[in-house]
């Protein structure tokens, strides 16, 4: 009896194991139609020439659209298509609302006669999104439609190139020019990202050629779902900035000022401020160079990282009040804080989804450059305020 129940389960084994594959594959075919049905093509124009394209992602089921605000930056026309009319018709949208800080733009479509849109949900489940799980990146990179790649999350929180109060996720899946604005998808089918830029640095001297490094980023799903708010009432985004240089204070640069200024600055956590001019912002309410900033409200400041997060939940003009350290002595000081802009002629660059590159020559002088770069100079670097 022993044997034949042997045999048994292993016929049932050998019965159920396909259907077990083949439930999983169905599973992974719905995941595949979800993304590539949410994620549109978008074509931009200006007095009747095509200037640009880029992707999205419909978010809502009457048509809301997410993508990069950089995308559809000074158009006067912008045609969408779905993956499902395999490009034969297209959808005229209109600009709900933009976030330039954060690169980000709505748009709105309207549906035709029974015609239904699929739509892709947020991640906002932060615990979700970490280092390591794999992502799918959707978009047009290199005008290739709807392609899927897949990576994984490289890192987490990494300080937008625009400004440090907007955070990004670097991420390894392929994307190129045309994925931007782009859906980045867990493998439950969920946005975790919007693809923003890829890192794709040049060399050579006599002709420049694009090293595609493998890294690319997109704006983190809280900072999307932050700005969304505001952008589906055609609001502007409201961001508080506190208009100063400053760097995360370490034991280098506390030596350096030992050393250089004769200042002994009594701790090595918080940020310091520095490049302070008699007429700045900063210096009309009462803050010196080489103050330290260690809390906001009673709120730890230990680096750049935790006054971007606190910061993020601050309107421009409030009174915050800092912890500071001056002259080892501490101070309480109100501060009233500004309103952060981006300057929109950055956006008329002809690419602002790359880094900007050099050439051997110019990398080599500035290799040299940071070489002799002291832990001060290194303020200009990491403006908080751009």
């Amino acid at each position: 009896m022993k044997i034949y129940a042997k045999i048994i389960l292993l016929v049932s084994i050998l019965i159920l194991c396909p259907f077990r594959a083949y439930a999983e594959d169905l599973t992974h075919v719905d995941l595949m139609t979800t993304i590539l049905n949410s994620t549109v093509l978008i074509k931009v124009e200006k007095d009747n020439v095509v200037i640009g394209s880029g992707s999205g992602v419909i978010i809502s089921a009457d048509g809301k659209i997410l993508t990069n605000y950089h995308v559809v930056h000074n158009s006067d026309r912008i045609r969408v298509w779905l993956h499902k009319d395999r490009r034969r018709h297209y959808h005229v949208a209109t600009v709900l609302g933009i976030d330039p800080v954060s690169d980000l733009a709505v748009l709105d479509i309207d549906p035709r006669s029974d015609e239904k849109f699929v739509h892709a949900n947020l991640e906002l489940d932060r615990t979700k999104t970490i280092v390591g799980i794999d992502v799918y990146a959707v978009g047009a990179p290199l005008s290739l439609y709807w392609s899927v790649t897949k990576g994984v999350i490289n890192s987490i929180n990494r300080p937008s190139f625009l400004t440090p109060y907007v955070y990004l996720i670097q991420h390894d899946a392929v994307i190129q020019e045309g994925s931007s604005g782009g859906p980045l998808f867990n493998v439950h089918g969920n946005v975790v990202g919007i693809n923003t830029y890829v890192i794709a640095p040049s060399r050579g001297t006599v002709q420049k050629v694009q090293i595609y490094s493998g890294m690319g980023y997109a704006v983190q799903i809280n900072e999307v779902a932050n700005s969304l708010r505001w952008m589906m009432q055609g609001l502007e985004v409201p961001r508080a900035a506190m208009k100063l240089n400053v760097i995360n204070l370490t034991e280098d640069v506390r030596r350096y000022i030992l050393k250089e200024e004769g200042r002994d600055i009594p701790n090595t956590f918080g940020i310091i401020i520095n490049f302070l001019k008699e007429d700045d912002y900063g210096s009309k309410q009462g803050l010196l160079n080489l103050d330290v900033i260690v809390a906001m409200d009673g709120f730890p400041i230990n680096d750049m990282q935790d006054a971007a997060t606190y910061m993020a939940n601050k309107k421009p003009y409030e009174i915050v009040y800092l912890m500071i350290i001056r002259d080892g002595e501490f101070k309480l000081l109100s501060y009233k804080l500004d309103k952060l802009e981006i300057p929109m002629k950055f956006y008329d660059k002809d690419d602002v989804s790359r880094s900007p590159s050099n050439t051997e020559e110019e990398d080599e002088e500035e290799l040299e450059e940071l070489e002799e770069l002291s832990p001060l100079d290194e303020l200009e670097l990491e403006e908080e305020d751009k």
